[in-house]
Parts: structure tokens; sequence; C-alpha cells
């Protein structure tokens, strides 16, 4: 079952010419420090989140994903940091007052509609993941976007699950923080509540960045198997495209990314996300795989057509005519053309007599044989 998204269709694994979704996610990676945002030749988050949609529409992504949260519908105060910012934030800035960070990395409203604008008038999907209800609001109510993606926080939060799937658009869900169990859950409920058929389940590791052997992609052919109606991707916060390809080598219909201008700009997803050229790299080698996966039936390709000269046919040693062809006569070699050695010419050829002289070693003709 296909989803469509803006006349862009995602899903059905063993469709041929059904291309995954690609995303880059700029999430808060827009929300720079003043000498940050100074490099690049930037006044304002939103300077920089146009810059960095340009470049995601060089780089050929199918979509760009922003981050829509209140801290204070988010962040309960006083809650530490998670443990993998410990090297990408500011340990003495702001290790007392994680929620202030939080706040901090709000986009506006008014930005978000700017951006929204932004991605159309450029031909590039715009959405966000939304972190509470009045986010989830305003980007269907206002916004009107396409679709939903859930972080892998929401994975256990089934009440807010349903809160989103309600609004009748496509959802990507990540599934880190999770387990196999949890993962039927959410497949129980969307079928009960009808929104399977809407459903993309990304394999996901909540750790920025990921090391290959956190990254378990097999779970994606576990997901296949056990949910053959439920749409599958991946969610990569590892530090090259390497477990990308894979995904999508195994059957992801979507993949997405973190995305930056710059992976030593301060804050937390700056370190787990690609730069421009990488991205750039990124979608091409996934559009490769997906080229190189090709078709299901296994043929001679036209291309091989013309190489299949390269092949081995039957030649004959030195014989008299009338002798009875044996196995000890036959050999096989690159000849060009000819009786190809495969059993069912074997049969024809094997136990006929030789209707001509034959003087030297020499290419084997069906003309030959009585």
């Amino acid at each position: 079952m296909d989803i469509v998204i803006n006349n862009k269709k995602i899903g059905n694994r063993c469709k041929e010419d059904n291309n995954c979704f690609i995303i880059a996610e700029i999430g808060v990676n827009h929300i720079l420090e003043q000498d940050d945002m100074a490099e690049i030749g930037a006044k304002t988050p939103l300077e920089v989140a146009f810059k960095m949609i340009d470049a995601a529409k060089e780089a050929g992504v199918d979509a760009v994903k922003f981050q829509s949260f209140k801290a204070e519908n988010l962040q309960f105060k006083g809650t530490k940091k998670p443990a993998y910012q410990n090297d990408t934030i500011d340990s003495t800035k702001e290790e007392k007052d994680y929620y202030k960070l939080i706040k901090s990395l709000e986009t506006t409203n008014e930005d978000q509609i700017k951006i929204a604008d932004y991605c159309k008038e450029k031909g590039i999907i715009f959405f966000s993941t939304p972190y509470d209800y009045e986010s989830t609001d305003f980007l269907n109510n206002v916004i009107n976007v396409p679709l939903f993606k859930l972080a892998s926080i929401e994975s256990n939060n089934h009440l807010f699950i349903r809160y989103v799937a309600k609004k009748g658009k496509p959802i990507l869900l990540s599934t880190g923080l999770s387990d196999m169990e949890n993962i039927r859950h959410i497949i129980e409920i969307a079928r009960k509540d009808g929104f399977s058929k809407k459903l993309v389940i990304l394999q996901c590791t909540s750790n920025y960045p990921t090391k290959p052997k956190d990254i378990n992609l097999n779970v994606l052919k576990t997901y296949m198997k056990e949910f053959p109606d439920i749409q599958f991707g991946f969610s990569d916060h590892s530090q090259d495209d390497t477990a990308s390809i894979g995904a999508v080598a195994i059957g992801a219909v979507v993949v997405e990314k973190h995305f930056t201008l710059n992976k030593n700009f301060k804050g937390p997803d700056h370190a787990a996300s690609l730069e421009t050229e990488n991205l750039k790299k990124w979608v091409n080698n996934i559009r490769n795989i997906e080229i190189s996966m090709g078709s299901y039936k296994k043929s001679i390709t036209d291309v091989e057509r013309n190489n299949m000269t390269m092949m081995k046919y039957l030649v004959i040693t030195p014989q008299k005519k009338g002798t009875i062809i044996n196995e000890n006569m036959l050999k096989t070699m690159r000849t060009g053309n000819g009786i190809l050695p495969i059993d069912n010419n074997l049969e024809k050829v094997i136990g006929k007599k030789i209707n001509k002289d034959i003087n030297e070693l020499t290419p084997l003709t069906w003309d030959m044989i009585e």
C-alpha cells in the first residue's frame, strides 16, 4: 500500500520504480549562537533555516524536517540533560538549567510559517516533529503539513500517538528507546484505530552519534517478517551513509538523517549531522543503491546480450567421419558463438556421429552432427 505525500509515493517495498523518501532533518540545527551565525553570514535563525533549505534542495532530498515544541509543554523543569549531550553541550553553561536550553531552541510559530512558505517556494516538502498537543494542532491547522514525524520519546506515549493519528495524516514513528513488545502494541493500536496504512515505523537507535555496532539494521527484517502490512524505514544517527545504504537495500521506504552547515557548531545535534557535501553524497549513494537493486526478475539483461561472446562453447578434438561423440572428445572454450555446453545440448551431441573429418581442434556446430 503506497502512502502519497504531495504526489510523492512512498511505500510498497516490492515495487521496482518506487524510490524511498529521503529526509534531511534540520531539527533545531538552524538555531545557532551569534558567533556561529556570523561564520555563515546569517543574522537570524530564519536566515540560517533558509540557507539550509537551499542546501537540502540542491542535495536532492525529498523533504526537510524541523522540530516543533513549547518548552513548557515538553520539559519538566529541573530535569537533567540526556547523557549523549554531555559532549555536545557546554556543561558549565547549561547543566544547571536544561529547561532554559530547550526554551532557547524553540522555533516561533511565525518563523515556522515563513519556513513552510519558503519550502513551498523552493519545491521541497516541509514538515516537523511535534512534541506536544499545541504544536501538533499548529502544524495541522495553520501550516497544514502533509505528514507528521514522531520522535522515539513518543514510542511509549500511546496517548500522543493516538492524538496525532486522529489528524488523519501519514505518521513516521521512530522506535528508539523501545522493545518489540511495545512495537507490537503500537501496531495493534494502528490497526484497531484505522491508521496502519498511514504508518511508517522507523528503526532507530537513540544515541547521537550511533556507533555501527548499535545500529541493528536486522531489526528491519524482523519488522517486515512480523508485520507484512506495515511500511518501515530508518532514522540514521550514524556518522556516515553506510547504514542508510544498507537499510535501503533491505527495503526501507523512508530514510532520514540530521543535517548541519557545520558539525562543529555548538548545539545538541550538530555532531551527529551530515554537512552539505556529505548530504549530497548521502542522497546520491541512496539513489545509486536503489538503481543497483534493479529488477526482481533474474534474466539476461540487454547490456549482457552484447557480451555473450564471453561464454564458453563446445569445441571438438580431431576425429574421423562416423566417430561416435563422447565427452572426452569435447572441450569448452571461448569461441564467440556455437553450441553452449548445457545439459540439453549435451544430450543432443553425445552419442551422435560426426558426419565429416575433423582435422584440428574445431568449434562444434550442429551441421557437423548426423
